[in-house]
């Protein structure tokens, strides 16, 4: 997800079986033709990487959270950020698409445990904690700390004379933040209901993921800004590197996934990308940063 939180292939047969329990839609993808069952890849399509294997056979599924600009379901579709990148793997391995509703305490569990999805999208940070329980292709994005606010203040020091200060329960910083703040630091389910008292002016700013705050306060005149460095907030001096989580023993799917990323990173996709969701683009890792190994 954009921000820590602290909730933190076996195949499967029939394609059929997913789409009756309502988990999935297959979207055309790759060298697709339609036909009167559906989507299929064309068969001179040609993959990138032969061989790769996925819970269902020529498909690649996908969970989807509600997490602009990351992700967003739109009916049997997907969108945002990293779907475009997901949808380019795709085309690239010839492969359709099953998007798959899941929410952050869900997600992991849905490839380590669950099993019903090849890889999961959303802006998951790579920490060690979860790389114990799945893999991680190499890492695409940065994100760090974003603060909103009327007057655009940028530093935690800022935050401490500004007002009643409010944060997503559960990110990375709220630890950190917290012990400055005192009384002045709430905390909030999600991004909705704090948004909603900044507008009401119940709080005077707020924290969240700095590219999820710049999609969610667009239609607003509050200014977003990156926090800068403050050695008493840890998140502010080391940005956290997004990836996504991939079932840990389908290493040559996540190998083949990586090495395209790392081709759109060098031909400057991904970057074009962060530029289409005005997001700027230092947010992308460089190839010397991208590994998510331990």
């Amino acid at each position: 997800m954009t921000a820590t939180r602290t909730a933190t292939r076996t195949t499967i047969r029939a394609l059929s079986a997913a789409t009756a329990l309502g988990l999935a839609s297959i979207a055309l993808a790759g060298c697709a033709t339609s036909s009167a069952s559906g989507s299929a890849v064309a068969e001179d399509c040609t993959p990138a990487h032969d061989g790769l294997t996925t819970y269902t056979e020529g498909v690649l599924t996908v969970g989807v959270p509600e997490n602009l600009p990351y992700t967003q379901t739109e009916g049997t579709d997907a969108s945002g950020l990293e779907i475009d990148v997901i949808k380019k793997v795709a085309e690239a391995e010839c492969l359709g698409i099953a998007f798959v509703p899941i929410t952050y305490a869900n997600g992991i569990p849905m490839i380590s445990e669950q099993k019903k999805t090849d890889l999961i999208s959303g802006g998951w940070y790579v920490t060690e904690a979860r790389a114990e329980q799945v893999g991680f292709t190499t890492a695409t994005f940065y994100d760090t700390m974003g603060i909103i606010s009327a007057d655009g203040a940028s530093t935690v020091e800022e935050l401490e004379t500004i007002g009643a200060v409010g944060s997503g329960a559960g990110f990375s910083w709220e630890a950190d933040v917290s012990a400055i703040l005192g009384d002045q630091f709430k905390t909030y389910p999600g991004t909705i209901e704090m948004k909603q008292d900044l507008l009401n002016g119940r709080i005077q700013a707020a924290l969240d993921g700095y590219a999820v705050a710049v999609a969610a306060y667009a239609d607003t005149d509050f200014k977003v800004e990156p926090a800068e460095v403050d050695d008493r907030v840890a998140i502010t001096t080391e940005m956290p590197r997004i990836a996504f989580p991939i079932a840990k023993e389908n290493t040559e799917l996540t190998a083949a996934i990586s090495a395209l990323i790392d081709e759109y990173r060098e031909d400057g996709t991904l970057a074009d990308l962060l530029a289409d969701y005005d997001l700027p683009a230092d947010l992308l890792v460089p190839a010397d940063q991208s590994s998510t190994e331990f």
